[in-house]
């Protein structure tokens, strides 16, 4: 340590004293500034070292209590209003206005401020009155994704399988999606122990937002509203508007009712049922919609059977109408008949 701290104060003696030897109060930079070099106690702090000071313009050198090692300063400044000190144990970026506004500092218990100083966070950053990002590019061919990690230190107490990280991620190699036609924005979590992936929110580059367990990831669910959804795919506690809703692959729409093979329930039997339940046959009851709530395509099942079988009803009710239209009818011509003899 003490050799480095030697190294660098012969360093700056030799770059700054054009060659000469000695020992010298001033050194002059020729047609620039007077500046001073100055060893021992530097303030009433017991402070000492090496200063090497300009008219307040240019300032740096080795000091520092020996109680905690010497410290590096450096200032370079072309206003004569400087009010600067390294008692704060900081590493400063500093612009060149008279102000000697912060550009970014670095403390030594690790903070870091950018165009601020640090706050109790690690990382405080001062955007500022103009558009500014964050902005973290990868090659794109030779490192095919950029992440952003989320972790924790240990793995101690965390079940088997529970999420240990979190990413985001912008991937070009189609690794969840399958698709290498653009990148794609994607969170998604890595497992504690087990290994793999809890399932990916992907933002692709047409437009589409996806939420699936491709290659080992698990697949999850969605709660808008809620915490629970039951284990459903997409649970919503409140109104949802839709313009279009389409279900697709039903395994057994009641186009069967229409078959011959079908046995349609009398109306005398409909009406006991209704009687002794107050519904229909396999309309769910009152409690059961209220317990479990409606399954829209099974409902929407039931509720066409239900029409597809009145329907049957119908057509027999109107055969026999035109049944009972003809015995009428037969009935009068022989009663006209009757009448005429």
């Amino acid at each position: 340590m003490n050799k480095g701290l030697l190294s660098l104060v012969a360093l700056l003696l030799s770059l700054y004293v054009n060659g000469q030897t000695g020992t010298f109060s001033t050194i002059d930079f020729p047609n620039t500034y007077t500046n001073t070099i100055t060893t021992g106690l530097y303030t009433s702090n017991n402070r000492s070292g090496f200063i090497h000071q300009s008219n307040a313009s240019i300032n740096y050198g080795l000091f520092g209590p020996k109680s905690t090692g010497f410290k590096f300063r450096w200032l370079a400044h072309d206003n004569g209003n400087i009010d600067y000190t390294t008692d704060t144990d900081q590493l400063m970026f500093l612009d060149n206005t008279g102000n000697l506004n912060m550009k970014g500092t670095l403390t030594t218990g690790g903070n870091v401020g950018i165009g601020t100083a640090p706050g109790a966070d690690k990382v405080t950053i001062d955007m500022g009155t103009t558009r500014s990002a964050i902005n973290m590019i990868s090659d794109g061919d030779a490192a095919a994704y950029s992440d952003m990690k989320f972790s924790i230190k240990t793995t101690t107490g965390l079940a088997s399988g529970k999420p240990n990280m979190w990413l985001i991620s912008l991937r070009k190699d189609g690794y969840f999606t399958n698709d290498l036609t653009g990148p794609t924005l994607e969170f998604y979590c890595t497992r504690a122990i087990t290994g793999g992936y809890f399932a990916p929110l992907l933002f692709k580059a047409n437009g589409d937002v996806i939420l699936a367990g491709a290659r080992n990831a698990v697949n999850g669910n969605v709660g808008i509203g809620t915490t629970d959804t039951k284990g459903y795919k997409l649970a919503v506690n409140g109104d949802a508007m839709f313009t279009r809703i389409q279900v697709k692959a039903f395994a057994n729409w009641p186009d069967y009712v229409f078959r011959e093979s079908y046995k349609l329930m009398s109306l005398q039997e409909l009406e006991a049922y209704v009687k002794e339940n107050n519904h229909l046959p396999e309309v769910p009851s009152v409690k059961e919609i209220q317990k479990e709530g409606i399954n829209v395509a099974d409902m929407n099942a039931i509720l066409l059977k239900k029409i597809e079988e009145l329907t049957l009803h119908l057509i027999e009710q109107d055969k026999r109408n035109k049944e009972q239209e003809m015995e009428i009818a037969t009935l009068k011509e022989k009663m006209l008949q009757l009448g005429t003899k």
